[in-house]
């Protein structure tokens, strides 16, 4: 039974829906929306972790990192933080700086949601961290920017969109609300349109179509934004889960990647609880190439999250100790340094992408 009233009055103006259009309701509506109720999200009581509420070894390795690329490339000493979510990796930010006396950095968090942004609030309450709502914020607070932009498990929140190639031509997953049960359903829908055909083609190209394709133009739109809006010499770095080239043909994305999160449970239908819990997917890294490319962004490397942070020193925040207790802040700090590299999700789940805005 769909919970939603709101949801269902959707359905009362139109018969499909598609994916996007499902999910900027389930994930971003203002009342409905499971990224902006008042519900835990991220941790024990929420629906999933992120790597800062796994140690703060995470964010202790990045906030050495975010100074280094700062100084070498001599940009304006600014991080922007897209998704600042809990709060969790900027404080462990700042803790690190403050630890290391490092040089003033100007800190901004860009946050849609305005639960995590009340949350936010409180958690850095005893700091210099700027708090946005908005992108559009952010270019009146910044209108020329050439520093460091900073997103982990944010790319996969973008809304996408479904497609299949049969026999037919291209078709688009959407979905329907079945009026005799009130459930959702999926519902295919023959692609009419010209341009979004020739997209799906090129887009597509090389890909197995025996599997459901996904993309989010939202993303896409997202990154052109920010990549025109930044100075030459800036650079960007994506933490998130996706696959790129050959790994999209495997058999087991037959359906997609898209799936659910609900109280630390994969759900394998993406309609389950609507506005209740989180709905991701994997990100295709070559469509962010592509777009980083076509607006004068080079990618540098893309790694996995183990072998990133391993290279960029995680070894050294072990800690010898002879304290007896296994709970204690070194043990615990150890252990997670452990978990990061030899944990299949942690290490090699996440990647981690890096790119600069080429000097004209």
């Amino acid at each position: 039974m769909m919970q939603s009233s709101l949801l269902y009055k959707k359905f009362e103006e139109t018969n499909w829906l598609t994916m996007e259009e499902y999910m900027e309701h389930a994930l971003y509506h203002p009342i409905d929306g499971y990224y902006m109720n008042e519900n835990k999200k991220i941790g024990k009581n929420g629906d999933f972790y992120t790597s800062s509420f796994v140690s703060d070894v995470f964010a202790t390795v990045w906030a050495d990192f975010f100074v280094k690329v700062i100084k070498r490339n001599n940009l304006d000493p600014v991080v922007v933080e897209f998704g600042g979510g809990s709060g969790h990796f900027a404080q462990q930010i700042q803790t690190a700086w403050k630890n290391s006396n490092s040089p003033s950095i100007k800190y901004i968090i860009v946050e849609r949601s305005p639960f995590h942004r009340k949350l936010l609030k409180e958690v850095l309450v005893d700091t210099s961290i700027t708090i946005l709502s908005s992108f559009e914020e952010l270019k009146q607070e910044l209108p020329a920017f050439r520093g460091v932009i900073f997103a982990n498990e944010v790319l996969d929140a973008f809304p996408i969109r479904i497609f299949k190639c049969k026999s037919e031509g291209w078709f688009e997953k959407g979905v329907i609300l079945k009026k005799e049960d009130e459930e959702l359903s999926f519902e295919y829908k023959k692609v009419s349109n010209r341009s979004l055909l020739q997209t799906l083609d090129e887009m597509f190209k090389g890909r197995n179509k025996q599997n459901e394709l996904e993309v989010s133009f939202q993303m896409i739109q997202w990154l052109k934004e920010i990549y025109e809006w930044t100075d030459s010499g800036s650079y960007f770095f994506f933490v998130d889960y996706g696959l790129i080239g050959d790994e999209w043909n495997s058999a087991y994305l037959k359906e997609g990647s898209i799936r659910g999160y609900y109280r630390h449970q994969i759900q394998n239908d993406p309609l389950a609880y609507p506005g209740k819990m989180d709905i991701t997917y994997h990100i295709d890294w070559e469509q962010v190439q592509k777009t980083g490319n076509q607006h004068g962004i080079e990618t540098l490397r893309m790694d996995n999250q183990g072998d990133f942070l391993l290279n960029k020193g995680l070894m050294l925040l072990l800690q010898n100790t002879h304290n007896p207790d296994p709970f204690s802040i070194e043990h615990k700090r150890n252990r997670a340094i452990r978990s990061f590299l030899l944990d299949s999700t942690l290490s090699n789940g996440f990647q981690v992408i890096q790119q600069k805005k080429r000097t004209v």
